[in-house]
């Protein structure tokens, strides 16, 4: 080695040793946790607050239908899914859910032992998820124009004596498919664990024949045919209800929701980590923040349901009955004769 060459060697290494210290530390890798909920359950600022607590960013994405649920989910991992009960039962049973170690979710303990012992129709030992919330599937009417609140389905379906027709007011009837045909099964004393393709074209029957006496069967927007007052009747959630009264502004209607005597299809929602999901760790940092009283309820007002922690209307909680996991013959054919009912001239 001549003189030249060391030299320009030995400056070499100073000069790397010197610069070290002005160089950029490499940046770290962005810790993120993937979510999928139903559309406008989750709060922004409740997402925001734990991204900034917890530092994680949140890619949160959200599904409109179990159809759209299907996609997703065979599209994309997700680290953390917010579920309804049937959705999260057939997932359950496909393996595709992670048991939980509940010592990483302390807030866990905050829901109700109520909501808990619901939610078991679906994860009959809650070891594979958490309640969100609840919701049940009753009548909506306006205050101001029936005398005194529904008490069946059967009025809302112009099949009692007191049916909303003899108030001159008009009912609306929701595009909601399976609990149509959960309200007509109860109607008739089905039991939907025990119910039969038959047993279909009975509630098929039943609806048909309610159909032409509502203004509008199958409604792509009945809250706001009640919020406009276009009608008096209609079936749905107490979300609903209340949407239906903020939609009205200034001029709000009392829309009003009640729970049928015969008792109401029951939702629960829950919050699961997939079997294969990415980062386990900010799944469960991310839960148990949502799960916090704060944050819980702000989702819980956005989504307009029941949140799991409240103990407002356990009572007739108690007395509701989660809607059923429909094997996929019975979907089948509930999709076939709604096609067939909505479809009809």
């Amino acid at each position: 080695m001549n003189f030249l060459t060391a030299l320009c060697l030995v400056c070499g290494a100073a000069g790397s040793t010197s610069l070290a210290p002005f160089l950029p530390t490499p940046a770290q890798p962005q810790k993120i946790v993937k979510m999928l909920a139903p559309a406008d359950f989750i709060d922004r600022a409740a997402i925001e607050a734990f991204e900034t607590s917890a530092g994680w960013i949140v890619a949160l994405d959200s599904y409109s239908s179990a159809a759209d649920l299907a996609e997703r989910g065979a599209g994309e991992a997700y680290d953390v899914v917010l579920l309804r009960g049937p959705a999260l039962a057939r997932r359950l049973a496909s393996g595709g859910l992670a048991r939980l170690d509940r010592s990483r979710l302390p807030n866990a303990r905050r829901v109700n032992p109520v909501v808990v012992a619901k939610y078991a129709a679906y994860d009959r030992d809650a070891a594979h998820g958490v309640p969100f919330g609840w919701t049940a599937f009753g009548l909506i009417y306006d205050a101001d124009k029936l005398a005194a609140p529904p008490a069946s389905f059967a009025q809302a379906l112009g099949l009692a004596k007191d049916a909303h027709g003899a108030n001159g007011c008009g009912a609306v009837w929701p595009d909601a498919r399976e609990e149509s045909f959960l309200v007509a099964w109860k109607l008739a004393g089905v039991d939907p664990a025990h119910a039969r393709p038959a047993d279909v074209k009975s509630a098929s029957a039943v609806l048909e024949k309610a159909r032409a006496s509502f203004q509008v069967f199958a409604a792509a927007d009945e809250v706001g045919a009640l919020a406009k007052g276009a009608a008096c009747l209609g079936a749905g959630t107490a979300g609903e209800a209340a949407a239906a009264t903020a939609r009205g502004g200034d001029n709000a209607l009392s829309i009003r929701f009640a729970y049928p005597r015969e008792g109401a299809p029951l939702a629960i929602y829950a919050f699961a980590i997939p079997a294969n999901a990415a980062a386990p760790e900010g799944a469960y940092r991310l839960i148990d923040a949502l799960l916090g009283a704060e944050a819980a309820k702000a989702d819980a007002d956005k989504a307009g349901v029941n949140g799991a922690q409240e103990a407002s209307d356990v009572e007739i909680l108690k007395r509701l009955t989660p809607e059923p996991t429909l094997d996929a013959a019975l979907l089948s054919a509930m999709q076939a004769e709604w096609k067939r009912l909505t479809s009809a001239k």
